[in-house]
């Protein structure tokens, strides 16, 4: 089982190839007009289409979750060792919940949270948390 995001990009080998930093793993298909990435680590199948972003009518923002704080923190460096801009977010307290987070963004503005669960968080959001606000 794998979920599957579809989403359009404007310029297919800019988003190329920062989906293949983020994801560590080059596209599985790629066609003139569209890409894919259809992995089983993550579970996933994202498709990207040539086509005009609609950032600010798709969904909030985009997320994986990690299984420990190891993985993250591979994840983390990786990205950083291949130059993919980041913003860190440790420690951050959203969605009652508590987790590191690290916030991508894709040539098209849609927005990744990689992250991984600490603990549990008593309210949906603190002030100062970039879970629901970033990017809006």
């Amino acid at each position: 089982m794998r979920v599957h995001i579809s989403l359009p990009a404007t310029d297919l080998a800019r988003s190329q190839m920062f989906y293949s930093e983020m994801l560590a793993a080059p596209a599985t298909k790629v066609r003139p007009n569209y890409l894919n990435f259809r992995l089983n680590e993550p579970a996933i199948h994202l498709s990207l289409f040539k086509g005009e972003s609609s950032c600010n009518d798709s969904a909030q923002h985009f997320g994986i979750e990690l299984p420990d704080a190891e993985t993250f923190k591979a994840w983390q460096e990786r990205l950083s060792d291949a130059g993919v801009d980041a913003l860190s977010e440790p420690d951050a307290r959203c969605c009652y919940a508590r987790g590191d987070k690290i916030w991508l963004q894709d040539p098209d503005g849609h927005r990744w949270e990689i992250w991984h669960r600490t603990g549990e968080y008593d309210a949906l959001i603190e002030p100062q948390s970039t879970c629901c606000t970033q990017g809006q």
